[in-house]
């Protein structure tokens, strides 16, 4: 059954049913991120796209506060209204706040804004037995206890559904353009490091295969292209949303050092890629469950880690690989949020509370 609450009561008031009658709930903002995690079964599917409630915007304050089903293209109009924008969202204008907070599903400007849970200040949650829940503060003077916000993000609705939450925004640049080039693997590795040597602060330094994007903003005298490379004219960047394929997609982090030494093995075993220089993430398309596997060794190589942030569920299998230290802990955070466990039980297999 499809649940589509209106509100944050109407939902609460359904995470407590479940809770009592013990049915198993997914929950989903605009479904982008749905191909995440271990696959589970679930009795019911809660909608949070009803929560679209523009709350509050201060933009003295570059505040904004939304219900989670607001959208991030709708985030972005108000926001460019004012002269100011979100500048680590990603391309993805259909996609809920809700939904992007909860995957941690940043864009490609982390490199100079950082990730995406920096831009979350407050947030307000409903519990898997319907508390309402808030954390953080929409100043920073006003911020005690625990960093609630840094653990909803990325808890991909294993905690509670994210009903408001209140964005930190940044004045929009006086210009930003990206700029291309196209060459071999090692040529545009290459390039890319020198970017990052020779400018400041550049926004976004993003090399595959075959090409080399980079964004800079600033003021316009300082926005002009780096040796060697042309504008994309392209909006958002090049390519911007499409980001995974229809088979799938493996997020490898790595320190940042080592990304050249990872993108040069995945070209060398064939894969695709998309490796955000600077910021130690790499993006591998993927098309079946031993490339997981194979993209997964190649980070730990070089002492990071990978998971599946798209794919079928034959992909799934294994989508983070091996357990994290502090399992315990993160089973006794879940059982406090969610007693009953209905909230996407075993989508994070390690956070699931022990069976008595």
């Amino acid at each position: 059954m499809d649940l589509r609450p209106a509100d944050r009561d109407e939902l609460a008031g359904m995470l407590r049913a479940a809770t009592a009658e013990g049915r198993v709930l997914d929950i989903r903002g605009s479904g982008l991120h749905a191909r995440r995690g271990h696959p589970f079964t679930a009795d019911d599917v809660l909608h949070a796209t009803g929560l679209t409630r523009v709350v509050d915007y201060v933009p003295e304050d570059m505040t904004i506060t939304v219900e989670g089903g607001v959208t991030v293209g709708e985030v972005l109009r108000l926001a460019g209204e004012r002269g100011q924008g979100w500048p680590q969202a990603p391309s993805q204008p259909a996609a809920t706040v809700g939904g992007v907070l909860a995957a941690a599903a940043g864009g490609r400007r982390r490199l100079r804004f950082g990730p995406i849970r920096d831009s979350l200040l407050e947030v307000v949650v409903a519990t898997g037995d319907g508390r309402i829940v808030k954390g953080g503060g929409r100043t920073v003077k006003s911020v005690t206890g625990y960093d609630l916000p840094r653990l909803l993000t990325g808890s991909l609705g294993t905690l509670g559904v994210i009903v408001q939450a209140t964005l930190r925004l940044w004045p929009l640049p006086m210009a930003e353009r990206w700029f291309t080039t196209r060459g071999d693997a090692d040529e545009m590795l290459d390039l890319a490091q020198g970017v990052l040597a020779d400018l400041h602060r550049p926004t976004a330094v993003v090399a595959g295969p075959t090409s080399l994007h980079v964004c800079l903003t600033g003021v316009p005298d300082d926005v002009v292209a780096p040796a060697g490379m042309v504008d994309a004219f392209e909006p958002g960047g090049p390519g911007a949303g499409t980001v995974g394929s229809p088979a799938g997609t493996v997020e490898a982090s790595v320190p940042p050092a080592a990304l050249p030494a990872l993108a040069r093995q995945l070209v060398a075993d064939g894969f695709d890629y998309e490796a955000w220089m600077g910021t130690g993430i790499c993006r591998a398309r993927v098309s079946a469950p031993e490339d997981v596997q194979a993209v997964r060794g190649m980070a730990t190589a070089h002492h990071g880690h990978a998971q599946v942030i798209d794919g079928d569920d034959a992909m799934r299998t294994d989508p983070f690989g091996p357990l994290p230290a502090g399992a315990d802990i993160m089973q006794r955070i879940r059982a406090s949020f969610d007693p009953a466990g209905i909230l996407c039980p075993g989508r994070f297999a390690a956070a699931d509370p022990v069976p008595a």
